[in-house]
């Protein structure tokens, strides 16, 4: 698939067939997703796969209670050890640039599983220490992003985009 229709056909998917990820599809994906940009070459981004059915029941309730997470035949966590940003930057290593660099690890994950005809979500919204206690995360690893992965389910639905007027400014902020 070309970039732009890997792009275009990205959307977050919540309902996933019965239907196994291989373990070769896992890995394509962990291989491209592990070519994320970081702040400085840190590198602070890894990726735990989960198969497992209870753990995956425990990250759809660490997740408030999403429980399509649990559905999905595979689920990546991405996670942060701040300690490398932290070694560079400091306190904005920890606070900004390494959860900076979990989401372009994270979109990667997105967008290598839609190039290889699987559909994803990305998840935030979670209590960051139910999943930490789930995962066995040391204190200075935090979790980024929960993404189910599977076969969607759903049909494609289209979502309206704001006009390209309404976000892209010349030289500076031109509207109030």
């Amino acid at each position: 698939m070309d970039f732009a229709r890997v792009v275009k056909a990205r959307r977050m998917c919540r309902g996933y067939l019965e239907r196994d990820v291989t373990d070769d599809q896992i890995e394509r994906i962990i291989e491209l997703a592990s070519r994320f940009p970081s702040a400085g070459h840190t590198q602070p981004q890894e990726f735990i796969v989960v198969r497992d059915q209870t753990v995956k029941d425990q990250l759809a309730k660490a997740a408030l209670d999403q429980m399509f997470i649990a559905q999905a035949p595979v689920v990546i966590v991405v996670v942060s050890d701040t300690r490398r940003s932290a070694q560079r930057y400091g306190r904005r290593g920890v606070d900004f640039y390494s959860i900076l660099d979990g989401g372009f690890a994270s979109m990667l994950v997105l967008l290598s599983a839609v190039d290889d005809g699987l559909g994803a979500a990305f998840v935030a919204a979670f209590d960051d220490d139910a999943v930490a206690e789930v995962l066995g995360l040391p204190r200075k690893v935090r979790p980024i992003g929960i993404i189910p992965i599977g076969y969607c389910a759903e049909p494609s639905g289209k979502y309206r985009r704001r006009p390209r007027a309404e976000i892209v400014h010349a030289e500076r902020w031109t509207r109030s």
